[in-house]
């Protein structure tokens, strides 16, 4: 497979690892009527981080790992802004979902990244829906 394909894996790879660590403050910092959702969504990250590296194995690269930490768009000090930090979150893994569907030349890391961005904006318009945020959907998820 291409660099170009690997790269875009590579990108929505470290996509999942931001959104993994950035759960952890998410979860810490929303009421208990939401944490199960957080919960939920966070074990799906995990379970796509974990396809990801396998696709990028297998072609012939090493996944890179996830930083120690990463910079919080703004604080998060309420379940309010927590619930903007998961929308955030999903924000920035549609935008790696997205390189990596137009670097992909494989039709399963395409449909794979392409489902990725998909439940991405989905997830971004739930927390929305949660916070009472507006417009609740993204115009055009990843872009």
């Amino acid at each position: 497979m291409s660099t170009a394909e690997t790269e875009g894996l590579q990108a929505a790879l470290r996509s999942e690892h931001v959104a993994i660590w950035g759960y952890g403050i998410v979860g810490a910092s929303v009421g208990l009527e939401s944490r199960q959702g957080v919960r939920d969504v966070d074990a799906a990250h995990r379970a796509r981080r974990d396809e990801l590296a396998d696709l990028i194995r297998l072609r012939g690269a090493d996944p890179k790992p996830a930083e120690a930490s990463y910079e919080l768009p703004f604080p998060v000090a309420d379940p309010s802004s927590a619930l903007n930090l998961a929308a955030s979150l999903e924000a920035g893994v549609a935008s790696g979902y997205a390189f990596a569907v137009s670097r992909s030349e494989s039709q399963r890391a395409k449909g794979f990244s392409l489902a990725a961005l998909t439940d991405a904006a989905l997830h971004q318009t739930g927390w929305h829906q949660l916070s009472g945020t507006t417009p609740v959907s993204p115009e055009f998820p990843g872009l």
